[in-house]
């Protein structure tokens, strides 16, 4: 196993926890109707785009 195809399949779990948060938030915000459940959901998306980001660059040849 290479490095590269290390750090992508690491990239692909950020981008995977990003999802179970988002869905975690969205979930209990739509239960609990609070503000701090919604943050977390919102805060989601940017540990997506860090995950994509990532993966992106090792899929180029960059550093990762």
């Amino acid at each position: 196993m290479s490095a590269d195809s290390t750090s992508q399949r690491l990239a692909l779990v950020v981008v995977f926890v990003g999802i179970a948060m988002a869905v975690a938030g969205s979930g209990l915000a739509s239960l609990t109707d609070e503000a701090s459940w919604r943050l977390l959901a919102t805060g989601s998306v940017l540990v997506q785009v860090v995950g994509w980001v990532r993966y992106g660059r090792g899929r180029r040849g960059g550093a990762a």
